[in-house]
């Protein structure tokens, strides 16, 4: 799977070449998406991207072999363990007046730096204020939020779009095209987000057990049957919450016939019945009890009360308001 050809096609990308074309790169940058594992992909092609010999991350070049292998002595790569700490700000700090071996660039890349702690970030504070310049930082976060608001003030902060659909679709394999189209349609348009779900078969398991429920709960006396599905454990539960707030979030979009804005295209078919038992009113109401219940099902409320409850509340809306 060649993710980093797919991420090189990413606007971020186009505008970080034009900065290095054009001799404009700031020492220390901020990548933010909320998926992790494309902010680590990324930082990997750009530091390839700064030291290719070819200038086109080339691949074969020994320094994009090197990067690749992550054996190379100017491209370091923090955390060490699973959270930026004090000792790898430390680190850094010992290493960044080092010249670089092999390259003209020494470059220090630090994932995930909204996961790491107060001290930690404000160590590094102090490093990226006046680093030697053959030194570049690239940092990223899944929440800026969580990145000290000093540190903020001194990166070049640059977000990592989505991939459509077709994008993502085109860079993963796999024999299972219905599993595929599941992973796709919640995985937001980010690798690592959509790479989850295709390999949590209790999620698949989930979606399918929903498009069962949607489509053929139709009376209270089928509430047994069909909370069982939903009450198996909290994540399952949780899982269950957010795939039937998708499916009711398109059967209300298409009472308003904006079929470009559908999640879910596979179910067309279903909804089309659906929206003929569920009216947008109704749909609107079933919305927000599904947020509702997030909120009860995160005080610990007992799962298999809130089951019953809530399918029984789903028929009572969809009843009352015809």
């Amino acid at each position: 799977m060649d993710y980093e050809k797919q991420l090189s096609f990413l606007q971020v990308f186009n505008e970080f070449k034009n900065a290095r074309q054009g001799n404009r790169l700031s020492q220390a940058y901020l990548f933010v998406s909320p998926d992790r594992f494309t902010n680590s992909m990324f930082t990997s092609l750009l530091s390839k991207f700064l030291l290719c010999e070819n200038n086109n991350i080339c691949g074969v070049c020994a320094h994009c072999a090197k990067i690749k292998a992550g054996s190379h002595p100017d491209v370091l790569v923090y955390p060490k363990t699973q959270t930026f700490m004090v000792e790898d700000a430390s680190n850094i700090y010992d290493k960044v007046q080092v010249k670089p071996m092999l390259a003209n660039l020494k470059i220090f890349v630090i994932n995930d730096l909204d996961l790491s702690t107060e001290q930690a970030q404000n160590k590094m504070l102090k490093i990226i204020e006046e680093p030697p310049k053959n030194v570049i930082f690239l940092m990223t976060a899944c929440s800026e939020e969580k990145v000290l608001s000093t540190i903020l003030s001194r990166v070049q902060k640059m977000r990592i779009q989505k991939f459509n659909k077709q994008t993502l679709k085109n860079m993963l394999t796999t024999e299972n095209v219905e599993n595929l189209d599941i992973a796709l349609n919640f995985g937001d348009g980010y690798i690592g987000k959509t790479l989850d779900i295709l390999n949590n078969n209790n999620f698949v398991d989930c979606y399918k057990n929903m498009v069962n429920l949607i489509k053929n709960m139709k009376k209270s006396e089928q509430i047994p049957f069909f909370s069982v599905f939903l009450n198996k454990d909290k994540v399952f539960f949780e899982n269950a919450l957010l795939i039937l707030n998708d499916f009711f979030r398109d059967i209300l979009i298409l009472h308003y016939d904006k079929n470009n804005l559908i999640k879910h295209t596979n179910l067309i078919e279903l909804y089309s019945q659906l929206v003929l038992e569920y009216s947008a009113i109704a749909t609107n109401k079933i919305l927000k009890k599904l947020n509702l219940y997030k909120r009860r099902l995160d005080r610990n409320v007992n799962l298999i009360t809130l089951a019953d409850n809530l399918l029984l509340d789903i028929l009572e809306v969809k009843f009352l308001c015809k």
